[in-house]
């Protein structure tokens, strides 16, 4: 039963859980605020926020030392999470201002 199942399952799946909620959270607010929504945009948003908060779930036991006691798995796979979609975006739009071989013409 639910007793069985390593505790490590439980720690990663608490960590897929934090991360998709925090990108449901991210990309809400960005069609709130006006942003054109499309599947592959919803998709890589959520993509990142699930590869960063992974990152960051298999990151935080070596810095688990070195950060404040508040700073706790959940908040740093949140932070992450967020910070890993912001940081995607800002790629994304500073590589359409410089890589104008890969803009579509009409």
């Amino acid at each position: 039963m639910l007793l069985n199942i390593s505790p490590d399952f439980w720690d990663l799946l608490g960590a897929v859980i934090v991360s998709v909620i925090s990108g449901t959270i991210s990309i809400t607010r960005r069609i709130l605020n006006g942003q054109q929504a499309s599947i592959l945009w919803v998709f890589s948003e959520f993509m990142s926020a699930m590869m960063c908060g992974y990152l960051m779930y298999t990151t935080y036991p070596v810095i688990a030392d070195d950060v404040p006691k508040w700073f706790t798995l959940p908040v740093a796979i949140s932070f992450s999470a967020y910070i890993g979609g912001r940081v995607f975006q800002e790629i994304e739009t500073n590589f359409s201002k410089y890589a104008t071989t890969f803009i579509r013409r009409k």
